[in-house]
């Protein structure tokens, strides 16, 4: 399965900060190809995929209209 991975600019700033660009993107599409039958279809049919890194960060994964695969994370911090 093939597909673009375009990193959201909070997305994008947090990888760096934690010097994990490339293993987000992986860790996206092994997300997006785990979902059931083809993945791209059943994300289309969910809306969103999400999950979390070791570090607490979120992820949420959805399709743009040109099937690429847009990721988004945030970081848990203390209030």
């Amino acid at each position: 399965m093939s597909f673009e991975v375009v990193l959201t600019q909070s997305a994008q700033e947090i990888a760096e900060r934690s010097g994990v660009v490339p293993a987000l993107e992986e860790r996206a599409r092994d997300e997006i190809a785990d979902l059931p039958g083809e993945g791209l279809e059943e994300l289309e049919r969910r809306l969103f995929h999400a999950f979390a890194l070791g570090d607490g960060t979120e992820v949420i994964c959805s399709l743009t209209a040109d099937g690429a695969v847009r990721v988004d994370a945030c970081e848990a911090g203390e209030a």
